[in-house]
C-alpha cells in the first residue's frame, strides 16, 4: 500500500490543494504564473506625473508609466531595470523599441557603476592624488558612464517626437534617470483614461447625493 505524500502544494490564494490530473499533484512549476493585481503595483499602472508642476497641463494630459528596478541582474551594484513590456506603451512604443531601449540603458549603466573594472582603480587612485578634484571635474568613470546614458535617452526621446510640432505630447518621454534617484525608469505618456482618474471619476459619481426631483 502505497503511502500519502507528506507534502501536498497548495494555491497560495485559497490554500486548499493545487489542481491534480489523473489523480496526481500538479507540479508547482507547471502552474499557471498568478496574475498581478491591478493597482500601481502593476506594470500597465498609469500613475499621475510627478514630474510637472501641479498647475501645468502635463498634470492632467499625461501619465507615467513606472518600470521598476531589476535587483536580479547586478543586485546593488549598479541600477538596472525590468524588461518586462507594459502592454499600456503599446500605441507608443513598440516592445522591441522598449527592449532596446532598456538593454542600452542597463548596459550603459552596468558598465559605468562596475566596482572591479580597471576604470574604477584609475579613479580611485587620480580621486586620491587631486584630492577628489577628479570627481569634482566630472572626469570619473561613473560620472562620463551616466552622461552618456542620459545622452541617449535624450536621444531616444528626439526620435520618438521626430515630425511632430513643438508641444504636442502625443508620444512617449523617457524622464531623466536622475529625477528618480534611479530607483525607476518613467516613461510619460498621453493619459490614457484608465486606473485611479476613471476610478475616482465613478467614485465621485456614485457618492453625488441624487437631487431632489420638483
Amino acid at each position: 500500500m502505497t503511502s500519502a505524500p507528506s507534502f501536498v502544494p497548495t494555491d497560495p490564494e485559497l490554500g486548499k490543494p493545487a489542481p491534480t490530473t489523473n489523480g496526481n499533484v500538479q507540479d508547482p512549476s507547471k502552474a499557471p504564473p498568478k496574475e498581478i493585481p491591478w493597482g500601481p503595483a502593476h506594470p500597465c499602472y498609469p500613475h499621475p506625473n510627478p514630474h510637472v508642476p501641479l498647475s501645468s497641463p502635463l498634470h492632467t494630459t499625461t501619465r507615467i508609466i513606472r518600470i521598476k528596478r531589476d535587483w536580479m541582474i547586478a543586485g546593488d551594484l549598479a541600477p538596472t531595470f525590468s524588461n518586462i513590456y507594459p502592454e499600456i506603451l503599446e500605441p507608443w512604443v513598440s516592445e522591441a523599441d522598449f527592449r532596446t531601449l532598456i538593454q542600452r540603458v542597463n548596459d550603459g549603466l552596468l558598465a559605468s557603476f562596475h566596482p572591479g573594472g580597471w576604470r574604477a582603480w584609475i579613479d580611485a587612485v587620480m580621486g586620491v592624488a587631486t584630492g577628489w578634484i577628479w570627481e569634482d571635474l566630472g572626469l570619473s568613470g561613473v560620472k562620463s558612464g551616466v552622461r552618456r546614458v542620459e545622452q541617449y535617452i535624450e536621444e531616444w526621446n528626439g526620435m520618438e517626437s521626430k515630425g511632430e510640432e513643438e508641444g504636442d505630447i502625443d508620444h512617449a518621454k523617457v524622464i531623466p534617470l536622475r529625477r528618480t534617484g534611479f530607483l525607476s525608469l518613467d516613461i510619460q505618456i498621453p493619459d490614457p483614461h484608465v486606473g485611479l482618474v476613471e476610478r475616482e471619476a465613478n467614485s465621485r459619481e456614485s457618492s453625488r447625493p441624487n437631487s431632489p426631483k420638483g
